[in-house]
């Protein structure tokens, strides 16, 4: 493999920021090639628009918030949206304005949802007008702030500056917090342009598989732009003249007939259902899918194993929203290491610290929103991040999952929960004498204590409890202790 300079740079053709991003590879390098393709549902059509045109459609943002915003640099604009091509496009242009784009996950309760936009103070929400369970609570707070996604279509194109900070905050993504409370973490177009390297990695893996350098792959978007790995894809599309299909994991398989798309980033649930396919000979509904991108979790080996076997490209990544996705990296198919989350590249720098892994370099997040505790607990004083994962690599260098330091759960679907948040909702119910929350056979299970008679009461409230929850984090086993849960010399619960 290349030195960074030189695989970052090709001959100093590749941005090196936003503003080239834009003005050489969309302008210019990749100007009469698909950028995005989505199904319009209500015309039953599928649309595409060059990467000319989406140039153009940016600097018709930039001039929309740009005019609408003032003193626009540094203020926090949320997007509350399903995928979109405006949702792409306001997010450059909100970035190329000098505005932070904080995407919002609109899964989650009120009660979430009005935490981070309390703690952010935005100068304007972005929504699509779907319903997403708390639009008249989010009306009724902050309803002056609510913009349609599709605002700058009617402005002309301005002009665009190359005057961004590379270490202002840019991005601000929220991620589960071990207290249950979401962190906002901090990222910059430094921390983009960095992990670009784990992109052209991929992308270089998948050109090799084909034998073919000037390969030009549809890339299908179905995880929500609120997680890093869709999000990454509006940096790398560009960077190597690839388009973005962009479906929804509710029509996943539609998606790919509609839109048929070689390469995509799963999340395990995912690719269990794409194994499952597979194995059940139902390769056609799959299309001409034959490149995944595996991340946020653990795998199983003989998945992909089987997915290998079955023509299926498999890159898998380790990484979290505080390295910006970047950290460990695995093409192997081998049986002895196709279950490892990867191994360093010398991009970015690795060690394990009492068995945690720890990661240093420009993907590394600036820190947590507010929040300068938090961030010294996870960056130490040298600039290494603490992920709080477990690992042991073996002698070729390959990097081995063995358990978590921190309690989240992490579930198939990329989604974290922090368990302390559910038990100290369980613990409002009078009958509950002492409970914890853990996974169990990839489900959220509550483990309870309580007197025989007050079980019902404890599934009534946990049944009640589920439905102020977003999907993901309800609880849908619970067990029932006949005595006091098991501690450790500590007095703390063991999990």
């Amino acid at each position: 493999m290349t030195g960074r300079k030189e695989e970052m740079d090709m001959n100093g053709t590749e941005p090196q920021n936003l503003y080239e991003l834009v003005t050489r590879n969309m302008e210019q390098r990749f100007a009469d090639r698909a950028a995005f393709r989505w199904y319009d549902e209500a015309a039953d059509t599928v649309y595409c628009k060059t990467y000319r045109e989406c140039a153009q459609d940016i600097r018709r943002a930039v001039s929309y918030f740009k005019n609408t915003i003032p003193e626009l640099r540094g203020k926090r604009i949320c997007l509350w949206s399903n995928n979109s091509y405006a949702y792409a496009v306001n997010c450059y242009g909100i970035m190329l304005a000098g505005g932070v784009v904080v995407p919002l996950n609109q899964r989650k309760s009120w009660d979430e949802l009005s935490y981070e936009l309390q703690l952010v103070e935005p100068a304007a929400i972005l929504t699509d007008g779907e319903d997403y369970g708390c639009n008249a609570e989010v009306q009724a707070a902050y309803g002056s702030l609510l913009r349609p996604m599709d605002g700058f279509a009617a402005c002309e194109p301005g002009e665009l500056a190359n005057d961004r900070d590379p270490e202002a905050l840019m991005v601000l993504m929220f991620t589960s917090g071990t207290t249950g409370r979401s962190k906002g973490v901090m990222l910059c177009e430094r921390n983009f342009f960095a992990v670009m390297h784990h992109h052209v990695s991929v992308g270089r893996h998948i050109c090799e598989a084909k034998q073919d350098p000037d390969l030009i792959v549809d890339h299908l978007t179905v995880l929500p732009m609120f997680h890093l790995g869709a999000f990454g894809c509006l940096f790398s599309g560009p960077w190597m003249g690839w388009a973005q299909n962009l479906g929804s994991l509710r029509s996943f398989y539609k998606d790919l007939q509609r839109m048929p798309s070689q390469d995509m980033a799963a999340v395990p649930v995912l690719v269990e259902a794409i194994h499952h396919d597979l194995m059940s000979g139902r390769r056609e509904k799959l299309g001409q899918l034959w490149a995944l991108n595996c991340m946020s979790a653990m795998f199983n080996p003989q998945t992909l194993l089987d997915l290998t076997h079955n023509g299926i490209l498999i890159s898998q990544f380790y990484g979290c929203t505080e390295t910006t996705g970047g950290g460990l990296i695995n093409f192997a198919t081998d049986p002895e290491h196709i279950g490892a989350v990867g191994k360093p590249d010398g991009h970015c720098e690795f060690k394990l610290e009492d068995g945690e892994i720890c990661l240093r370099g420009g993907d590394v997040m600036l820190g947590y929103y507010k929040d300068p505790e938090g961030t010294a607990e996870v960056i130490d004083a040298d600039g290494w991040f603490h992920t709080g994962d477990l690992a042991r690599q073996d002698a070729e260098g390959y990097v081995f999952l063995t358990g978590r330091k921190k309690n989240l759960i992490i579930l198939d679907s990329g989604e974290n929960v922090s368990p302390e948040e559910l038990e100290t909702l369980l613990g409002k119910c009078p009958a509950v004498q002492e409970c914890l929350v853990k996974e169990k056979g990839k489900k959220i299970c509550a483990v309870v204590y309580c007197a025989e008679k007050d079980q019902p009461e404890v599934r009534a409230f946990i049944t009640q409890t589920n439905r102020t929850l977003p999907l993901y984090k309800r609880m849908s086993a619970v067990e029932f202790s006949s005595g006091p849960l098991p501690r450790n010399a500590m007095g703390k619960l063991l999990r």
